[in-house]
């Protein structure tokens, strides 16, 4: 008689577990509708075209206009380095100045005459404010 009673509950809830899925299938699953406080609105955007933007500063136009190559570099405070930075400097412009020692030498002081005479610069073989304006533009940048 056990054994009868343990295979009836047995057919009994295998046929309520198979029953489950068959029910759930007929049915419509009705989509709750989400409360008005949980809706999620994009926030609104406004596209301005570039002619609208205002002008930029006068400044801003002239450090787009600059170039790398148009910084200024300041001379070095001591003398060696001075003629180091004047020398590289009169190598990457294409005036040759001998070996880059430090040393203000007849080949340093030629290339800085050429290269003065070439920039329509005073010819006087000396580095003042006006021609390292100009060399310097060349003291970063290798030719």
């Amino acid at each position: 008689m056990f054994k009868k009673v343990v295979s009836a509950l047995s057919v009994l809830i295998f046929l309520i577990l198979l029953s489950n899925p068959a029910l759930a299938m007929g049915r419509k699953i009705k989509r709750q509708e989400q409360p008005p406080s949980l809706e999620v609105t994009q926030p609104e955007v406004e596209l301005i075209r570039p002619e609208a933007l205002p002008p930029p500063s006068p400044i801003d136009m002239e450090l787009k206009e600059k170039k790398p190559q148009e910084v200024f570099v300041q001379l070095a405070p001591d003398a060696a380095t001075k003629t180091k930075q004047i020398q590289t400097a009169l190598k990457n412009s294409g005036f040759d100045p001998g070996p880059i020692d430090g040393k203000m030498g007849p080949k340093t002081k030629k290339a800085i005459k050429n290269f003065q005479a070439a920039n329509k610069l005073t010819v006087d073989g000396k580095v003042g404010p006006k021609t390292w304006a100009k060399l310097s533009k060349y003291l970063l940048h290798e030719k």
